[in-house]
């Protein structure tokens, strides 16, 4: 009877081994059945790639007009724009400065106002005798003799810039000229004269020599000339033409 039982205990547990036998066998054909062999290159889709498109020149000026139109306002100027609107500027600069050197260097000859002797020269090196004064003085003005009531003639094309009462030589006109140097004449009487803002020519009578004043009554009737350049007094000799 012993023997028996341990017959039938035998035989369930290599039935259960079996089974175990069985289930570890199941499961491994189910893990191999479930996994995928790679993917050829001829079998695996195409992964759709969106490639992004430059717009076009008509695009981008739409574009930019309907931004423009958007917030009221222009866009900006492209590189291209700016460049060509500095290049614009610069000529620009370049030229009206070309044109006031050219002003500025321009030649002007002049001409003596009047014909007669010179009754007292420039000099502001050295002192020369005044004998209205009676004493040595130097002196920034070219006198020269004519008789009250002559004609006075512009030295050279210019406008009348001024005219003005000095104590010395009374009534005087003065006049810019195109290289920027200015010239006086005194003492003009009142009547004949040219008023500020005349344009006038060189040779054209511009007033009529009046009497000295008491400052320069020994001298004699005479014209008081003087020439500035740059604000100063040079010698009118060295640039009048005979």
């Amino acid at each position: 009877m012993k023997k028996k039982n341990e017959s039938k205990m035998a035989a369930v547990l290599v039935s259960m081994g079996l089974c175990v036998v069985a289930l570890g066998a199941g499961m491994t054909y189910y893990t191999w059945s479930n996994v995928k062999e790679p993917l050829t290159a001829e079998e695996s889709p195409a992964s759709p790639v969106t490639v992004a498109k430059s717009p076009t020149l008509d695009t981008a000026k739409a574009q930019r007009e309907q931004m423009s139109n958007d917030d009221g306002e222009a866009p900006d100027p492209t590189p291209a724009q700016e460049a060509k609107t500095t290049e614009t500027k610069t000529t620009s600069e370049q030229k009206t400065t070309e044109k006031s050197t050219a002003k500025v260097q321009q030649t002007v000859t002049y001409a003596y106002p009047v014909t007669g002797e010179t009754v007292m020269p420039y000099s502001v090196d050295k002192a020369v005798y005044d004998p209205t004064l009676d004493q040595y003085r130097t002196n920034d003005t070219l006198c020269i003799a004519a008789e009250a009531g002559t004609e006075v003639k512009a030295a050279a094309d210019g406008t009348v810039a001024e005219i003005k009462e000095d104590d010395e030589s009374g009534r005087t006109l003065v006049l810019e000229h195109a290289d920027g140097t200015r010239t006086t004449y005194g003492p003009l009487a009142a009547e004949g004269m040219v008023k500020k803002g005349d344009t006038v020519k060189q040779g054209q009578t511009v007033g009529k020599l009046d009497q000295p004043t008491k400052y320069q009554a020994a001298l004699g009737s005479h014209l008081v000339f003087a020439m500035e350049v740059n604000g100063e007094r040079v010698d009118p000799t060295k640039k009048l033409e005979k």
